[in-house]
Formats: C-alpha cells, structure tokens, sequence
C-alpha cells in the first residue's frame, strides 16, 4: 500500500507548472484579446471621428455657400456675396451655369472640373445630374472660400475642397414637375409648396430653386458629399415688390389720418404717406400709390379720409388711394395669393418668425423699443417679431424688418428704416405729433381675432395716425435691403454615398 501511495506522488509530480502555464497562456490570450479590442475600438473611433469630420466639413461648406447667397443691402458692398453666379446684374441663375466655392489647404490645386481618375476633388456627381460631365466652358471663375480666414485665435476653417451651386431642373432630378410628360430643362421656381417650370407662367415673386452640392476630405482620406436644395426667404416670395406705401389688406379696412398740414405739435414736420420712391434717380417719376387697398368697398371710405390730397402722393399716373388686384397670368402686378388668405399671411409670419434675429413673447403682452437689439443699425439692419403688442416710442431709429401679430403703437418721435408687418390682429394706432417718420413700407392685415383665433377670411385691418409725424415715406432701397434680410431656406438635404478615387 505504501508503495503504490508513493507511485501516485510520483505521477502527480510537475502538476503545479503545467496549471501555471495553461494559467499563464489564458491570461496573454485574455489579454492579447483585450488589447487586440481596444486597437479595434480605437480604429473605431478613429475612423468615425474623421468620417464626422468630413461631414460636418461638407455641411460647413453648404453653409458658407447659402449665406453668400445672402444678397447684401445695396448700401453695403460686401465682398463674400456671390455676385456674378446667381445674380448676374439681378437676374436668376441659367441653365448651364456652374458656380464652384473652393477651398484649397496652402499650396493645394482644388479643381472639380478635372475629371482625371486620380484627381481626388473631380467632380463625378454633376454627371449623375446632368447626364454630361462638367466641362470648363459652363463653369464660371472659381469663387475663393472665406473659410480660411483665421481669426484672432488663428483656429482653422473647415476642410471643405469645393461647394458647387447649379440652377434646379426637372432634368437633373429627372422628374417631371408640371407632368405634361416632358422633362424640361428650364430652371424651377417655388411659390408656397409648389414647384413651377418656369416654361410656364410664374407667380410674382416666386423664388428660383438652387442646388448646393458640398464635398470635404479630410488629411486622412474621408470623403463626404452633402446637398441642400434652396429658394429664397418667404418674404422675398410674398413681396417680391411691395404694392404701395402704406398696404391695407382686407375688408372692410379703417384708415385714420391728420385733418391737416399743421399736424406736428409745433415739431416742424408735416405728416405724409409718400408713395413717391425715396431713392428714385432725380426727375424719374417712379414708386407706388400712396394707399393701396384690396377691397373695391373700401376705396371710397379711405379716399374721404385721405385729405388733404396733397398729403398723399403718388408718381404721375398713380392714383394716391389705388385697388390692388389679386394676382393671375393677366396681372402679373397684383397682390400673391399668399397675401389674399389669414391662413397664407400666418405662414407667412411663422416662416419670418423661423429666420428672425429675435423674436419677443412678451410675458405681459406688450414689448417696447427697449427690447430691440443694442446692435441693430443701418450697417446692420435685423429682422424683429413681437409675438403680441409693440410700443414703438421714443426718439431711436429702428432698421430691418418689425413683425406685429398684435397691435403696434407708434411714437412718431421715433423711426423705421425698413419694412413694418402689421399681420394678426391688424391694427396700427399713433396719436401723438412728432418728428420722426417711417422709411420703406408698411403692410397691415388682420388674420386673428380678439382672442386670438385665425380667421376664416381677412378682417379689416386699421391705419390710424391722428397726430402728426412724418408719415410714411416709400423706399425702394430699404424695401430691397429688408428683404435680404433672411437667408436662403432649405427645402432639403440629402447625403451622396462616396467611394474612394
């Protein structure tokens, strides 16, 4: 018994070390794997970040290209506005031209319009929208980025390579918008939701649609390629031109003003509405009636509280008090349908309100000029909704776009270089003297009642100003400035697979 009891120690010798290694073998398997893991993981990682990188490059890029659309006021000659692509000398952007932005690291060529297989920024996606390759001859001179720029922390720009902008057609998204079976190539146009082909007889003002198509590499070879498709802001689409100085939309509409020339409170000033323009070249009869209204019932009540007449002119041939049609293909001058509807109009003011430098709901109901922003001025005009009643008091001068859902009480001790809406309850009420005035136009509609609900038709807007001040005078200039105030919309976005050159 001793003996085998010995035997079996001896079997059992070395037992210990061979645990210890399978131990020892686990643990570097467990541990190679981990390691193994956290090299994935950072490759990951790694790659997802430079991949984003290049994305939110791609959408920096769609930016810089829908703000320079951003037509500046004709008084500031800003240099980034793309000039010469959209708007050459106003215009809308052909079929067939192309605009690049591009973007180059230093001392890096950036030509899209190089289609060589190895050229890693060739522009192969206009072919997939154009059913042709992208030449030289269609493409205007190569746009710089502003994105370079360094500031005064040096921080770099994004990584975007070029942004391509091209008018929208039925044939490079190969649909046929108008469905008389033929897929044109006349550029496209929005008005409300709908898409027209300019073949056919636009509504004024409709906005031209725009295609942005962004790509961005970074240093470690990831590619993306991002598009927006644009239009114009809504107000551009609502007012391409606005119809008269002082607008009274609706029915059944009330307009007070001075009973005569000395209405000033001793402040020197002589309350007009001026539809003649304010920035007309000297001796050239232009600009629009004085008062314009939308109801033939109308005409005469406003036209018998219109005096003197001399208070209200107009250029030769206008008439001082005028009816504004609705828009068709035979009055290509009349009012948009978005204007003719309380449900159009607060669309109209939701689309604004999107867009607005700011936007005031007033806990008590009412905002006043101390609410407007510090930095508004005529270098810098701003877009203003007052979400309830605005007091517009004081002697400061306000610039850009005021938006009033409520009513707005006027001051004319202060001024507006710009455009006031007046739209949900519709009523503008002044009955003070003073020496301030309003530059530009002004449109007042009332969609919603007391309570706040939306009408099932226009109701009657009011226009009172018994006191004095230097009225309303038309400006095309700050009409136009105005309008530029809010970017291109995007109507949407889209990502465009890439693969490597």
């Amino acid at each position: 018994m001793i003996r085998k009891m010995k035997c079996r120690s001896g079997f059992e010798q070395g037992a210990a070390l061979v645990i210890a290694i399978f131990s020892l073998l686990l643990i570097s398997v467990v541990a190679t794997a981990l390691i193994l893991t956290a090299g994935t993981q950072t490759a990951i990682k790694s790659n997802y970040k430079s991949a984003m990188h290049a994305f939110y490059d791609a959408k920096a890029g769609l930016e810089e290209a829908r703000g320079r659309l951003w037509w500046p006021p004709p008084s500031d000659p800003n240099p980034n506005a793309i000039r010469n692509c959209v708007f050459p000398g106003g215009g809308n952007m052909p079929f067939g031209r192309v605009c690049y932005i591009t973007n180059p690291s230093a001392g890096e060529n950036v030509d899209p319009t190089n289609l060589d297989p190895a050229n890693p920024y060739a522009d192969f996606e206009y072919q997939q929208e154009w059913n042709k390759p992208v030449t030289s001859d269609a493409v205007q001179p190569f746009i710089p980025s502003v994105s370079p720029v360094t500031s005064p922390k040096n921080i770099a720009g994004p990584l975007y390579k070029w942004v391509r902008i091209t008018p929208k057609t039925e044939a490079s998204v190969n649909f046929d918008s108008d469905a008389d079976k033929v897929v044109d190539t006349t550029p496209l146009f929005l008005y409300g939701q709908n898409v027209f082909d300019s073949k056919n007889p636009l509504p004024p003002g409709s906005p031209q649609v725009l295609t942005i198509t962004s790509l961005a590499v970074t240093p470690s070879g990831s590619r993306r390629m991002v598009q927006y498709t644009v239009a114009a802001a809504p107000l551009t689409t609502a007012l391409p031109t606005f119809p008269a100085a002082l607008t009274l939309d609706g029915n059944n509409v009330h307009f007070a003003g001075p009973l005569s020339n000395n209405n000033d409170d001793n402040k020197n000033s002589t309350f007009r509405i001026n539809g003649n323009d304010l920035n007309a070249p000297p001796g050239t009869p232009s600009g629009v009636p004085a008062i314009g209204y939308t109801n033939s019932n109308d005409g005469s009540g406003i036209s018998t509280a219109a005096v003197p007449s001399a208070n209200y002119p107009s250029p030769a041939g206008v008439s001082n008090v005028s009816l504004l049609p609705p828009w068709t293909p035979q009055t290509p001058s009349g009012l948009p349908s978005i204007l003719q509807t309380p449900s159009g109009l607060d669309s109209l003011v939701q689309n604004i309100a999107q867009g607005a430098d700011l936007v005031l709901n007033p806990p008590s109901g009412t905002a006043d000029q101390t609410n407007l922003p510090a930095t508004m001025s005529a270098q810098n005009p701003m877009v203003v909704v007052v979400n309830g009643n605005f007091n517009l008091h004081g002697y400061g001068i306000g610039y850009g776009l005021l938006v009033v859902t409520g009513t707005l009480d006027y001051d004319p001790d202060a001024s507006w270089n710009g455009v006031i809406l007046v739209i949900g309850r519709g009523i503008f009420t002044s009955t003070k003297g003073g020496v301030g005035g309003i530059n530009g136009a002004v449109f007042i509609a009332q969609t919603r009642d007391s309570a706040g609900n939306l009408l099932p038709n226009l109701g009657q807007s009011s226009f009172t100003q018994t006191g004095g001040g230097r009225g309303i005078q038309y400006s095309s200039s700050w009409v136009n400035a105005t309008k530029t105030l809010m970017p291109y919309q995007v109507l949407s976005f889209r990502e465009i697979a890439q693969t490597t050159p």
